[in-house]
């Protein structure tokens, strides 16, 4: 059955990725790089009060945010990005390319975390200039995307803890800790 009293309170939109790690030769970990799980997923994001239950948070004091969702495949170690601003590409880029036009750039600003989504490709990039529609990026890209595909600012979360509330596949209660650029 669906709870659409529930589903009304999700006012906002997150991209959920899991890390994929990989061991060099020597046993040595790599730094983790992030799958794309789901994006869009409908979310209530609320920062840190005195007054949430502490069942779950009591066991990560370090929480910065609480995160309501449906049901669905997120762990701790997992990030949960907040879309704050959507546009798209004004045209193609090449993977190398460390340059994007965008259709607005209004809300993309210096040291923005911007996710860049296709029809295959995902990709988290990190802004250092913006000039009119053009976006300098830190680094250069991974990936090629097409005109028209995805550009979103987000803010990124840590997934720290994950709570069944309601123990019957309800809703989920997730502790967060916003990760700086």
């Amino acid at each position: 059955m669906t709870d659409l009293s529930f589903q009304e309170l999700l006012n906002q939109t997150a991209n959920l990725s899991h890390p994929q790690i990989e061991v060099g030769n020597e046993l040595q970990v790599a730094h983790p790089v992030y799958e794309l799980l789901a994006a869009g997923v409908a979310i209530r994001l609320r920062p840190v009060t005195a007054g949430l239950d502490r069942s779950l948070l009591g066991r990560f004091p370090q929480t910065t945010a609480v995160a309501y969702l449906l049901p669905t495949d997120l762990a701790a170690n997992d990030r949960l990005a907040q879309v704050t601003v959507a546009t798209a590409l004004a045209e193609s880029v090449q993977a190398e390319s460390s340059e994007l036009t965008v259709i607005s750039s209004f809300g993309i600003s210096v040291g923005s975390r911007l996710h860049l989504r296709g029809e295959a490709n995902w990709e988290e990039v990190i802004v250092a200039q913006v000039d009119g529609e053009t976006v300098q990026l830190a680094g250069a890209l991974n990936n090629s995307f097409a005109a028209s595909d995805a550009v979103e600012v987000v803010i990124s979360y840590a997934v720290l803890g994950v709570l069944d509330e309601s123990a019957a596949s309800h809703h989920l209660k997730v502790a967060l800790k916003r990760q700086e650029v």
